[in-house]
This record gives C-alpha cells, sequence and structure tokens, in this order.
C-alpha cells in the first residue's frame, strides 16, 4: 500500500495519527512503499534494463484478468494489529474497574463531603446505583408483602396449595404491578431528586465565589459521599428480603388482613390504621413490621448521609445572606425536595395497588 493508505489505516486502527519514527519504522518494515522512492527506482530500472519494462506491461495487461494478489504480510499484520488493539482496551477497562474500586473503598473507609480529587463519572455511576438500590428495597417489600397475603395459610390449608393456577395468576399480576418495570419507575424518581441535591451546591458555590472550576469539575468532588449512600440502601434492599413470603393465620383474621391491605390504596390512613391493629393481634404480620422498622431506621440513615453533605457542601455567603442563613435555608430547601420525592413516590405506589385490584377484579370477573 502507499503512504496514504497506511496513514488512513494507522489512524483508524489506533485513533491517532502516527509519529515520524513510527512512520519511518512502517516504511523501513515495508508496511508501505514511499512515492518519491518508488519512482526513482522505476527511473533507474527503465532505463539499465528494457526486459523489465516489458514484463512490467505485461503484468499490466493481465491485471484485468488476474486475482489482485496482496502482501502476504499485510492480513497478519492487521490481525495483529486488531488483537493487540482489543487487548488494550480490555486492560483499559480492567485498570479503570480498579481505579473505581479504589475510590469506592476509599470514599466508604473515610467518607467526606467534598474530595480533592474530582470524580464526576465514579460519582454520578454511584449515586444512580444508590438510586437503584433503595427502588429496588421499596418495591420489593411490597412485592413481598401481598405474596405472603395471597399465600396465607389458613387452618393448614393455602390458595397455593389448593388452587395452584389461581395462585400463579395472582402472583403474575403482584409481579407485574410490582416488578421491574415498577422499580425502573422509582429509581428515575429517586435518581432525579439525589441529582438535585448533589447539582445544586455545586452551582451555588460557582455563582457565589465566581470559581474558575466548572459545574462538573465542582460536582465531582461534591459526591465523594455516594459510596457510603450506596451501601446504606443496599443493606435496605438486603433487609426487605428479611420479609416473610407466607402467613400463617387464623380463619378469624384472614379476611381482616385481605380487606385491611386492599384498603391502603383507597384510604392509605385508614388502611394503616387497620394494620397497625392487626399487628398487636397478629403475631405472623408481626415480621412484617419488624422489616418495616429497620428499613424506616435504614431510609433516615441514608437521608441523614444526604443532608450532611448537601448542608456541608454550601459554604459561601449570599449578597447580604451570611453561611448561616445560606446554610437554614438549604436546609428548607432539602426538607421540600425530599418532600416532593415522598410525595411522587407514595403516589406512584399507591398507584401501583390501584393497578392491581383492577388486575385482580378483571381476573376473577372475567
Amino acid at each position: 500500500m502507499d503512504k496514504e493508505d497506511w496513514l488512513d489505516y494507522f489512524e483508524a486502527i489506533n485513533g491517532r495519527e502516527p509519529s515520524a519514527k513510527e512512520i519511518a519504522e512502517a516504511l523501513a518494515t515495508g508496511e508501505f512503499q514511499d512515492d518519491a522512492t518508488t519512482d526513482v527506482a522505476f527511473e533507474e530500472s527503465s532505463s539499465n534494463d528494457t526486459v523489465a519494462e516489458v514484463v512490467e506491461e505485461k503484468e499490466a495487461s493481465s491485471i484485468e484478468t488476474d486475482p489482485i494478489a496482496y502482501p502476504k504480510e499485510q492480513m497478519p499484520l492487521a490481525h495483529s494489529n486488531n488483537t493487540a488493539n482489543s487487548k488494550q482496551q480490555v486492560e483499559q477497562l480492567k485498570e479503570k474497574g480498579k481505579n473505581y474500586l479504589s475510590w469506592f473503598l476509599e470514599g466508604l473507609k473515610h467518607p467526606v463531603a467534598e474530595s480533592s480529587n474530582s470524580q464526576f463519572i465514579y460519582g454520578l455511576i454511584t449515586l444512580f446505583l444508590a438510586a437503584v438500590l433503595l427502588a429496588a428495597g421499596l418495591v420489593n417489600y411490597i412485592n413481598k408483602i401481598f405474596t405472603s397475603i395471597i399465600n396465607m395459610t389458613v387452618s393448614g390449608e393455602s390458595l397455593k396449595l389448593k388452587e395452584p393456577e389461581t395462585f400463579s395468576m395472582i402472583e403474575d399480576a403482584i409481579r407485574t404491578n410490582f416488578g421491574f418495570s415498577k422499580v425502573i419507575v422509582v429509581t428515575l424518581i429517586i435518581f432525579l431528586a439525589y441529582a438535585i441535591l448533589a447539582v445544586l451546591p455545586a452551582f451555588i458555590n460557582k455563582s457565589a465565589s465566581k470559581s474558575q472550576e466548572n459545574v462538573t469539575e465542582l460536582l465531582g468532588k461534591y459526591v465523594a459521599y455516594t459510596p457510603l449512600l450506596a451501601v446504606v440502601n443496599f443493606l435496605i434492599l438486603v433487609v426487605s428480603f428479611f420479609t416473610s413470603d407466607k402467613l400463617v393465620v387464623s380463619s378469624k383474621y384472614a379476611y381482616q388482613i385481605a380487606s385491611s391491605f386492599e384498603t391502603v390504596a383507597s384510604s392509605p390512613s385508614e388502611g394503616l390504621s387497620s394494620i397497625s391493629r392487626l399487628i398487636k393481634e397478629v403475631p405472623a404480620i408481626h415480621s412484617i413490621q419488624t422489616v418495616c422498622v429497620y428499613l424506616t431506621i435504614l431510609s433516615i440513615i441514608s437521608l441523614a448521609v444526604l443532608l450532611v453533605a448537601f448542608l456541608k457542601n454550601i459554604k459561601v455567603s449570599i449578597g447580604t445572606l451570611n453561611n448561616f442563613y445560606v446554610t437554614l435555608i438549604s436546609f428548607l430547601v432539602f426538607i421540600l425536595i425530599i418532600f416532593f420525592m415522598d410525595k411522587s413516590l407514595l403516589s406512584n405506589l399507591l398507584h401501583g395497588l390501584d393497578s392491581l385490584k383492577d388486575s385482580l377484579a378483571k381476573l376473577f370477573w372475567n
């Protein structure tokens, strides 16, 4: 190949232009032929040997009929370059993975609100991971509650044993309304709130201090707390699996339990009040309450991590407002953001209960 083709090939494989040293090495190894060298060699050979010219003409005339013969070393060289490039990419991914793990463990061992090292991508990934873990924990807890209700054992009998097909249909309806799709929606709501709480300090500090750093660099420093947040939310997911997926109750309470949880969708306060009364009377529901207490404690810790990081990262005065008033206003903004997040989550989960009720109604009425 000529020099221009080799340059295009090198840029396509390596994603950059070759250095002068690499061009010289490629020319020396015969990976391409320089135009000037080829012309000089052709003039010398044509002037000293006319037979070579005749051979050249015959070869030129046979191009139309003979298949093109590529240099034997060209294909192995391309394969070798592709293999080397793939290995290099794998090594880069491994290195990035190690760097992320080191950053994550360091943030977990020594959590800080602001790091001296900006890691925007690492923080963004961990923030999204924390949202996924929290969403999965909440949805899984609700899923298990309803699974335990339909798997209720009364006087040694259960729907799962008596009518396995009906049980499977109801279980599918629960998974449809409180499954993977619900986790995605809840994740987006939580991540939006997390992102706002992470971005606001960066915008406020940049505007107030007129820093030369861009918002992305500041944000990369302000997400150093996310490993701790992700671990707390992971514990929420783990604890949600402790909810029993089976209830053993007497026939006296079977209808009350089912109707109480059904009432939550239409009247949350009335339904929860009824459930709280049943918890005192029915030991089987106690496990649901215990898990709920643990989830509440962990959720408060998760919010505390967010609050501390949010307030510590806002450390400026704005106009006539000193840092104390700015912190106070920031605290109120934090409460407002969490309020709207919780309201959106509750609305979405209650909508899921309504959809589940409609699914079951269609299932049995049809």
